[in-house]
């Protein structure tokens, strides 16, 4: 049982087509980047250059995600 304080606020969530925008990328380079990025030479680290890519776009997903934080937050 919500207060009216509550559902005012839930209309206004902060999502924006820039936290938006920006909340894809990561998804976007890690569902089609592979297409591109089907490569097992050069390698990096000793990993093939796709799994390389994965782990970048996998540890940078968070990064992404703090933006999307601040984006909403600022609004």
């Amino acid at each position: 049982m919500g207060s009216e304080d509550e559902r005012d606020h839930s209309d206004q969530d902060g999502i924006t087509i820039g936290s938006i925008v920006v909340a894809a990328i990561p998804f976007l380079a890690l569902t089609l980047g592979p297409f591109i990025a089907n490569r097992l030479e050069p390698r990096i680290f000793g990993l093939p250059f796709l799994l390389a890519y994965c782990v970048f776009w996998v540890l940078l997903t968070p990064v992404f995600l703090f933006w999307v934080d601040r984006l909403r937050k600022r609004r």
